[in-house]
């Protein structure tokens, strides 16, 4: 009797603690299911002998990442939050929970701006609802050792994204490359993908370019790919030029489709000439197709003459890139 008693007490309990974290923590959950989530994962963020990660001064854990069996990560927000952000970390701890990589970050005051990309889910984020586990790590240089893909939201008016790929060793993490300026929050504008019959995984990476012909929603997407190349990935867009020419018949098919496309289609067919060596076609594309688009740019105040000239200075910069 006293131990079905006992039973009932610890469910009442554990109901009534998770009824008001919800309430602490200014949750507004659909089912009793996603409290109970959420409530496991703010229990992994206090430091436990269980193997919860440590706690740090000052800060809070916002979010926990298991790894592997050899690895998790800790994200912590600063307790100072001031317009709407604060400092933050990313820390990845082994299993006698000593840091083995830190990355200072900043968090948004009420959702997180860093992430770890997730394989299982679907373009780096995980599937609402789904029922596969994350899964963080996947071997992208095709020498058998397994890498991770953190993503870095800038916030503010940059409001841009910055990749870090790390390398997994059984003692160690190893940083094997840093891509800065990709377009929106992580992971956005991010395509891991294997292009041509190559065992490895390329990070095909999408930046926008605002000109003076227009405002950020009609920037040039400016494309570049990075690569494994001797144990770094770094931009080895030139080598990809196969794949560039099919983007590019990909997006003149969309221009020549839709009744009325985008000055930022326009200005991205554009770079993308540039990117593949030849400017004066990106040039000429841009004045004969232009036109259509003075009297949004004038009605916005943009000048059509500053416009051409920032167009052609960044499908030369883009040009002459290339060999």
């Amino acid at each position: 009797m006293r131990k079905g008693e006992l039973l009932i007490s610890t469910l009442l309990a554990s109901f009534a603690f998770l009824l008001v974290l919800g309430i602490l923590r200014n949750w507004q959950p659909t089912s009793l299911k996603n409290v109970a989530s959420s409530a496991e994962q703010y229990v992994l963020g206090k430091s436990s002998p269980s193997g919860g990660v440590p706690d740090i001064p000052g800060y809070q854990t916002i979010r926990t990442f298991l790894i592997n069996r050899d690895y998790r990560a800790a994200l912590y927000r600063s307790n100072s939050v001031t317009l709407g952000f604060a400092p933050g970390q990313l820390t990845i701890y082994d299993r006698k929970n000593l840091a083995v990589y830190q990355l200072n970050t900043l968090e948004g005051a009420r959702e997180a701006w860093t992430a770890l990309y997730d394989f299982a889910g679907r373009r780096g984020f995980p599937v609402r609802g789904g029922r596969l586990r994350p899964l963080y790590t996947r071997d992208l240089a095709g020498n058998g050792k397994a890498d991770l893909v953190v993503g870095q939201y800038s916030g503010g008016n940059h409001c841009c994204t910055t990749v870090n790929v790390l390398e997994i060793e059984q003692d160690s993490l190893k940083a094997i490359g840093r891509i800065e300026g990709l377009g929106g929050w992580p992971f956005d504008n991010l395509d891991i993908r294997r292009i041509g019959q190559s065992p490895q995984w390329e990070l095909v990476v999408h930046r926008p370019q605002i000109t003076a012909c227009g405002s950020q929603e009609n920037a040039a997407d400016v494309i570049a790919i990075f690569a494994d190349d001797k144990g770094q990935y770094t931009d080895q867009t030139l080598r990809f030029s196969e794949y560039l020419q099919g983007v590019l018949r990909e997006n003149l098919a969309k221009w020549s489709r839709e009744k009325q496309p985008s000055l930022g289609l326009l200005q991205s067919l554009a770079a993308q000439y540039g990117v593949l060596g030849q400017p004066d076609r990106a040039k000429k594309f841009f004045a004969e197709n232009l036109a259509r688009f003075l009297p949004q740019m004038k009605e916005q105040g943009f000048d059509p003459a500053a416009c051409r000239d920032d167009l052609n200075s960044l499908v030369d910069r883009l040009a002459k890139a290339q060999p």
